[in-house]
């Protein structure tokens, strides 16, 4: 009785009666509702491209900071992503910090790694806790990512002459068999399209096509709505919006500048059954993850994306790929 007591007496106390003291002024007509809309605008959402520290560059937040702001803002989950380190490993660490979030991670198959490197799948995938879930194709170690950005013609690609590498396709089983999520990473058009037609014919449903509107890939809105009737996810991401000439962070100046006008249409024309919102923040420079989350989401809905598409979005999407029950 006494440790009820105690309770009641901190900061617990204050919240509830300043809670019921708005309920009275809402139930009277003199307060909006809209302080509650805000506080809870991610509540129930998945980050699913964040990036942390340890990093080899700069980043804002390191994992224990972004999943502490994760849970107090009433996210389902977050995906930790690493362009050269695995994260599955430092999910389950992270993991063991919150109470209610969900915390996952996976491999970019870069050179760090090994490249489309079979082995690092497996492995991933094996981590105790079972938190690694995502394969992302190759990124900043693409060739088209290399050739885009002028750093060059190497890199690693996913075609032999017409046909994907043999090292691919073993990977594509590896992901099957292991219900893993295949992401696509920065390489090129024609081989996302080549990828998702070869995963969909091995029965792999687990497809998310990374930052579809940014400068790598660069899918034509034709383009990601023919991987949409493959049944693949398209990415949206908000750190595209910041990007261009003008941005602030000099990394992304060289990135063309997806506007959440262009996002808002994508979404009406290929529709919100097919698209996943993510930030794919973390720089010093740039908004933090929640922050930018919440922007991304009041932005679009001053663009008159509906509350029930930014649900499909930033909830029951993503928590298909994940694995995760239905609310």
């Amino acid at each position: 009785m006494s440790q009820t007591r105690l309770h009641l007496r901190g900061p617990n106390l204050g919240r509830t009666l300043g809670l019921i003291l708005w309920l009275l002024l809402v139930w009277l007509g003199w307060e909006s509702p809209t302080i509650a809309a805000e506080e809870s605008l991610l509540s129930g959402a998945i980050e699913f491209h964040v990036h942390t520290a340890p990093d080899v560059v700069p980043r804002l937040w390191d994992d224990q900071q972004l999943v502490d702001a994760a849970e107090a803002a009433g996210l389902r989950a977050v995906v930790l992503k690493n362009h050269v380190l695995p994260t599955g490993d430092r999910a389950q660490l992270a993991q063991q910090r919150v109470q209610r979030l969900q915390v996952f991670g996976g491999v970019v198959l870069n050179e760090a790694v090994g490249g489309l490197n079979p082995e690092a799948v497996r492995v991933m995938s094996r981590i105790s806790g079972g938190r690694g879930k995502v394969v992302w194709l190759p990124t900043l170690d693409a060739a088209y990512h290399r050739q885009r950005f002028g750093q060059g013609n190497r890199g690693i690609s996913l075609l032999q002459g017409d046909r994907l590498s043999r090292e691919l396709e073993l990977i594509l089983y590896s992901v099957r068999d292991r219900q893993l999520v295949l992401a696509t990473g920065h390489v090129s058009p024609a081989e996302v399209l080549a990828v998702v037609r070869r995963a969909r014919e091995l029965g792999i449903d687990k497809l998310l096509i990374t930052h579809a509107m940014a400068e790598v890939p660069g899918l034509s809105l034709a383009q990601m709505q023919t991987l949409a009737d493959l049944g693949a996810y398209l990415e949206l991401d908000y750190v595209n919006a910041l990007m261009g000439e003008a941005a602030v962070d000099p990394a992304h100046r060289a990135w063309r500048k997806v506007s959440l006008g262009e996002m808002a249409e994508a979404i009406r024309a290929i529709g919100s059954e097919h698209i996943i919102l993510s930030t794919d923040l973390g720089r010093p420079e740039d908004p933090n993850p929640i922050a930018g989350y919440k922007a991304f989401i009041q932005e679009l809905r001053n663009q008159g994306i509906s509350e029930a598409d930014l649900k499909r979005m930033t909830q029951e999407n993503p928590a298909r790929l994940l694995d995760l029950p239905s609310r």
